[in-house]
């Protein structure tokens, strides 16, 4: 008789399907669910003590374009690759002062702002052309302006540094 007892022994499962209880949804409100305001916007710009740049607002693409370089001359700058630590720049540097007029500029981009590069050429001296070696290191004021400093080599003369200020055109 135990083993009939065994068979007829209910078993039930509890099924949780079964007796879901309803949830309420609740929506926390906030002071300004309820009372609508429009959000106070601080629009003002970030001041950088004098010559300092915040390189987290200019990157090494604000490189490109078109540059006025001393009112004289113009660089035009192409950058590829979008590490700042490692974009490569090219471009076309020209003046009155080279004999071919243009010569090529290649360069990179360090610290997102700082500009290295260098062209070569020939350059009217007196009577006579001369070689002309000049390397670039700039760095970006902001996306627009550019200084820095050329370190000019003509040969058999001596090392000549003249500062440099660009402008976007």
């Amino acid at each position: 008789m135990s083993v009939l007892n065994e068979r007829k022994r209910r078993t039930a499962a509890n099924r949780l399907a079964n007796h879901a209880e309803a949830c309420e949804v609740r929506v926390l409100l906030s002071g300004n669910a309820i009372y609508p305001q429009q959000a106070v916007v601080n629009h003002a710009e970030a001041v950088q003590p004098e010559g300092k740049v915040d390189p987290l607002l200019l990157s090494s693409s604000d490189y490109n374009g078109t540059w006025d370089v001393d009112g004289n001359s113009t660089l035009e700058l192409s950058v590829k690759g979008s590490n700042p630590e490692k974009a490569k720049v090219n471009g076309t540097f020209t003046t009155p002062f080279l004999v071919e007029g243009s010569v090529k500029f290649k360069g990179k981009v360090s610290s997102g702002i700082e500009l290295d590069g260098k062209y070569h050429g020939h350059m009217l001296y007196g009577p006579t052309v001369v070689k002309l070696n000049v390397q670039l290191s700039a760095h970006l004021t902001d996306s627009t302006h550019f200084a820095g400093i050329l370190h000019v080599v003509l040969k058999s003369l001596p090392k000549n540094d003249a500062p440099i200020t660009a402008t976007k055109i």
